[in-house]
């Protein structure tokens, strides 16, 4: 399954740049997101070792579950307003994403 980014500068932050996280744009297309890794180190400050990781989580409000590709495995792994679950592959993240339908929502805690 390939990973698609918005742009090669995305692409690039992401193989080679410091821990991050990347979110699906309204296209389905990776992009790199400030907001969300300075949340992640300001909670985990690390070092963080590379390797992708591709995450679930569910918002332990609105119940919706975002896509989240992390470029480490510690960066996130848990989530204070959220419940997380990790997936070696994008394909395997994707089929238990669809599993909650469209819109991916569930109200059961994981």
């Amino acid at each position: 399954m390939s990973v698609d980014f918005c742009d090669p500068f995305d692409e690039s932050l992401a193989r080679n740049g410091p821990a991050a996280v990347f979110l699906p744009d309204p296209e389905g297309l990776l992009r790199f997101d400030a907001e969300w890794s300075r949340d992640a180190w300001a909670r985990s400050p690390g070092p963080h070792p590379l390797g992708w990781t591709w995450l679930l989580l569910r918002d332990r409000d609105s119940g919706f579950v975002q896509l989240v590709l992390c470029t480490s495995p510690t960066l996130i792994t848990d989530h204070p307003r959220a419940d997380v679950r990790a997936f070696p592959t994008l394909g395997e993240a994707r089929e238990a994403r669809q599993s909650f339908g469209h819109p991916p929502v569930t109200g059961e805690p994981w």
